[in-house]
């Protein structure tokens, strides 16, 4: 299939294939960075992979995917490959579905969605099942056997307990450190009663974290897997045409315009994209009633207010990426910087509010105004 090569050009699949792997495989080798190779597994590993796809081919994406899941499988063991993969391999699956087959872009988002969010449900699936029913005890119990037993762990338990995420007795304090010369020592009475700490903790993080989780990172994932390797995979395909000079690389449409032969699937820039008026509303009221039902003494209506809080949020997030990229584009920003930019914002929990600000002012006029009433 000439849109999806299995190479689309040799020193692209090599690069493509060493910028996802490498990092994977180097985080992976060592305990200390092992929670970071997590991250790049869980946030970024679908995105890349789907982008190396359209920019280097199906090859390279198949080996950064192999790498990605051996990576796993040093770090974890077959757990590890085996939740990777049932997160990974249905995304990358879905993706050149969709990709090969030219799904209209508004049938492409929620299918990417779907597929998203169904993987990131089946590994908690696999997770309960793995921890006998219930992973938050069995994930405390994990975090305080390893504190426990690790030399590094007092000194953890410590800056835990520094940064007020664990708590100590009042009488426990002043006596708390045994050592402090090479590596922090604490008492047997001290360290006990900090690990209990930790699993309450690690306990009450996973609760909202995970239901938080599915419904934001399978939103925002799966229109990065889609928005990302379009963007990227026609600005490649573009450089390609025009180093080669290749005249197939160019269709003229029926309006008589030349454009590149790459499958964009009908998505518009995201400088357009935005949330309906109606929509837009019934977004706002979810993300209120999310926020209120977080409260709930019910767990289930807890976890339900995450799931609607966090998903109402994240459209919000997409419309605030929409609105930066307008104006940065106006603006004539490069490039590089429209990408850095906003993926720094996203670290920074200020995206819902900037797209909340533009659903409520309507700041680049693509909402048609509400027509008058008749009288």
């Amino acid at each position: 299939m000439k849109e999806f090569p299995m190479i689309r050009s040799p020193r692209a699949a090599l690069v493509g294939a060493l910028a996802v792997s490498l990092p994977m495989l180097l985080l992976s080798l060592s305990p200390l960075t092992g929670v970071y190779a997590v991250l790049f597994a869980l946030y970024l590993l679908p995105v890349a992979l789907c982008t190396v796809g359209t920019v280097c081919g199906a090859l390279p994406m198949l080996v950064s995917a192999a790498a990605g899941l051996f990576s796993m499988y040093l770090l974890l063991g077959n757990h590890g490959l085996t939740l990777s993969a049932v997160y990974v391999l249905p995304v990358i699956v879905a993706f050149a579905l969709v990709f090969s087959q030219k799904i209209p872009f508004k049938k492409a988002a929620p299918l990417m969605i779907g597929v998203h969010i169904a993987a990131l449900a089946a590994v908690y699936l696999l997770l309960q099942r793995m921890a006998g029913g219930d992973l938050y005890t069995a994930a405390g119990d994990a975090a305080a056997s390893l504190l426990g037993h690790w030399e590094l762990g007092d000194t953890m338990l410590y800056q835990l307990y520094a940064m007020g995420m664990i708590t100590l007795p009042q009488e426990m304090q002043e006596t708390m450190l045994v050592s402090t010369e090479e590596i922090l020592v604490l008492s047997d009475a001290a360290r006990a009663d900090m690990l209990l700490s930790v699993r309450t903790l690690v306990n009450a993080m996973l609760a909202g974290f995970i239901p938080s989780l599915i419904a934001g990172q399978g939103l925002l994932g799966g229109m990065g897997c889609l928005y990302l390797p379009i963007r990227f995979g026609y600005i490649a395909a573009e450089k390609q045409a025009f180093r080669h000079e290749k005249p197939d690389s160019y269709i003229v449409r029926e309006d008589g315009k030349k454009v590149l032969n790459f499958p964009t699937l009908g998505m518009p820039p995201l400088s357009l994209w935005f949330i309906p008026r109606g929509v837009g509303l019934q977004v706002g009221i979810a993300m209120v009633a999310g926020y209120l039902m977080q409260s709930s003494m019910s767990a289930a209506l807890a976890v339900g207010g995450v799931i609607l809080y966090t998903a109402a949020s994240t459209v919000y997030v997409i419309q605030g990426l929409a609105l930066i990229n307008f104006m940065q584009k106006a603006k004539g920003t490069k490039r590089i910087w429209r990408v850095i930019i906003p993926g720094l914002l996203l670290g920074l929990s200020v995206l819902p509010f900037v797209g909340i600000f533009d659903q409520i002012t309507n700041i680049r006029g693509l909402r048609k105004p509400r027509e008058p009433k008749e009288e």
